[in-house]
């Protein structure tokens, strides 16, 4: 890839920060990057995809225009234990093992004073391997030179020896777990509430910034310095709510995490996929509870049951994210994946905004 690209005019200029090269994409642009390449403005003619930890094909937003860019890449290399969204467009499919079946370790998500270790529970199924053992061995093949070193446990042994929150590494494979004991509880902002001036936050002020320069310097509309309401992209205020009038939002559902689990039956049968829809929009449009509905925008159609329910408000409707996106030969989604209608367009920093989106309803 090119990276004597001209600078962006628009970079945040934070402590740290070593380099404002515009030789990256915005993960949600990836799409249109793949499909338009350097003649759309994008610094590489993207020609392969390597994935693994992921499921981009269902999780990311405008599935249609991603199943479009996966259909121009020369070449798709997926790393999966199951036949997945995204699976379904390897070129060369490899068989990565589950976290069962090999040692690991983590943190909490969001930080708390505990380490977990996830002790291999049995050896790999069939020819299975780790994400590690794939990536050392092709790129041996590659002739890449000292990509690996070390074995699984040795890199564990390593990383871990440089973590001073857990002294022993055999005695925390022993147990399980780790517990951080604290000389005093965790105060957020602690050093720079008694020391200011020796620890300053990572802001061009060194402070707290409820109005911020640096973004009153970008002149952006939609990038006020200081905290300010929008509505979202896609509202009822806007002239596209006359052909889509209803609201359509995507959560987490408590069955699944993300997509996984959702191929399995007993699952799907205690709680199914199905679009929640408020009686005051269902009866209008003969919409019965159970009934096979089609939620459509510009972007796609999904087919899914409807559950009427008082639980969501009129003028909403709401569809649980990681449905396993299942086209027809139409190209309609039969496996109520949201981010078929889902937008691919982030926020005016960059963000993701993919769970919201105008919709209209209608009884299949």
């Amino acid at each position: 890839m090119d990276l004597a690209v001209p600078p962006r005019p628009k970079t945040l200029k934070i402590r740290g920060g070593q380099s404002d090269s515009s030789a990256r994409i915005l993960s949600y642009k990836i799409w249109e990057a793949i499909i338009q390449g350097k003649a759309g403005g994008h610094p590489a003619d993207i020609k392969m995809m390597w994935v693994l930890g992921s499921n981009p094909v269902n999780q990311m937003p405008d599935t249609n225009k991603c199943h479009q860019a996966f259909k121009k890449l020369e070449f798709v290399l997926v790393h999966e234990q199951y036949m997945s969204a995204t699976a379904k467009f390897a070129d060369i499919l490899l068989p990565v093992n589950t976290w069962m079946e090999r040692e690991d370790y983590a943190a909490p998500w969001l930080g708390a004073p505990y380490y977990a270790y996830a002790n291999k529970a049995i050896d790999p199924l069939g020819e299975s391997r780790s994400d590690l053992e794939i990536c050392t061995e092709l790129a041996a093949r590659l002739g890449i030179q000292g990509f690996n070193d070390k074995t699984e446990e040795e890199w564990l042994r390593h990383l871990i020896a440089e973590m001073p929150d857990i002294p022993d590494y055999d005695e925390f494979k022993r147990k399980g777990i780790h517990k951080v004991q604290l000389a005093e509880p965790f105060v957020a902002f602690k050093a720079q509430i008694e020391d200011p001036e020796n620890n300053p936050f990572a802001t061009p002020s060194g402070k707290i910034e409820i109005y911020s320069q640096t973004l009153a310097d970008m002149n952006d509309p939609k990038i006020p310095p200081i905290p300010k309401y929008f509505d979202a992209e896609e509202n009822w205020n806007q002239p596209l709510a006359r052909r889509y009038p209803l609201q359509f939002i995507s959560t987490h559902f408590r069955r699944r995490v993300h997509a996984q689990y959702d191929n399995l039956p007993w699952l799907r049968r205690v709680e199914p996929q199905a679009l929640w829809i408020n009686p005051v929009d269902a009866q209008p449009r003969g919409i019965k509870d159970g009934d096979l509905v089609k939620v459509f925008n510009d972007r796609g159609v999904v087919m899914t049951p409807a559950w009427v329910t008082e639980r969501i408000m009129p003028g909403v409707v709401h569809l649980a994210e990681g449905g396993n996106y299942h086209p027809d030969e139409q190209g309609i989604d039969r496996g109520g994946n949201p981010n078929v209608l889902t937008s691919s367009e982030p926020s005016p920093l960059g963000s993701n905004v993919d769970n919201s989106c105008l919709v209209e309803v209608q009884r299949a």
